[in-house]
């Protein structure tokens, strides 16, 4: 479907038309990209970083169209080709194993194959493994009380993780937890509160009520201060129209 020289180009593209929805396509490209990237034995860095990325598309597509045994498939397979990213990097230059996407990422996506597939056991162990590599990561918490609901103490380890990550945060998006271990896994405030609430667990509905009435003060400040801005605006138009009297 396109040449080799054009992968970098090729998942920008699929970036974009998952972005998209366009997800039919995004499948099929994806496993044109990793067919053909797999098929050339000695790969270099930016072949070997341009798989990996191709079969971090490909799990994600697999998994939203709800193939997720061919998910759980890709994903296996996107955990050797990771590994095998990190071996590369550190021999040419271990400065840069910083600069490449947590493993965590990865763990999480094969949170999301497991419980796809109504495994509850697995899940369990790709969250376990994913906090073990990166403590503090607020979403992998989340969603597996999303996916699974409040088993096995879910409910209690995301109040304990909601609790940690600290206070609320506005940012561009809104009301964010970002937790300082983990900034790249920060939940808006109305996806935890929706989590936490879905649980029975005390500890959870107590991080449910603290979180709701933080993000109230937030909200009250917010419209305060929108109020104050207004006010000054408007002391600062005219009260009379000087042209009336020319």
């Amino acid at each position: 479907m396109f040449g080799m020289g054009d992968a970098g180009q090729v998942l920008v593209q699929l970036e974009r038309y998952l972005a998209d929805g366009r997800e039919e396509i995004t499948e099929v490209m994806a496993r044109d990209l990793v067919k053909q990237l797999q098929a050339k034995r000695k790969r270099d860095v930016t072949e070997q970083v341009h798989l990996v990325k191709a079969l971090r598309l490909l799990t994600d597509v697999l998994i939203l169209r709800g193939k997720a045994k061919e998910g759980a498939s890709e994903v296996r397979r996107l955990h050797r080709e990771r590994r095998a990213l990190e071996r590369t990097v550190r021999r040419a230059d271990p400065s840069l194993l910083e600069r490449l996407t947590p493993a965590s990422e990865d763990h999480l996506r094969s949170l999301r194959v497991a419980a796809a597939m109504g495994r509850t056991g697995a899940s369990k162990k790709a969250l376990n493994r994913l906090l073990r590599t990166r403590r503090g990561h607020l979403l992998a918490h989340v969603e597996a009380v999303e996916r699974l609901g409040d088993v096995g103490g879910l409910g209690r380890r995301l109040a304990e993780a909601a609790n940690a990550a600290g206070a609320l945060v506005e940012t561009e998006h809104g009301l964010q937890l970002v937790p300082a271990s983990a900034p790249e896994s920060a939940v808006m405030l109305q996806r935890l509160e929706a989590a936490l609430s879905s649980c029975n667990d005390a500890r959870a509905l107590e991080a449910h009520a603290r979180l709701s009435a933080e993000g109230e003060v937030h909200r009250t400040k917010a419209s305060a201060a929108e109020a104050k801005l207004q006010a000054a605006i408007a002391s600062l138009e005219p009260t009379h129209d000087y042209y009336e009297y020319g």
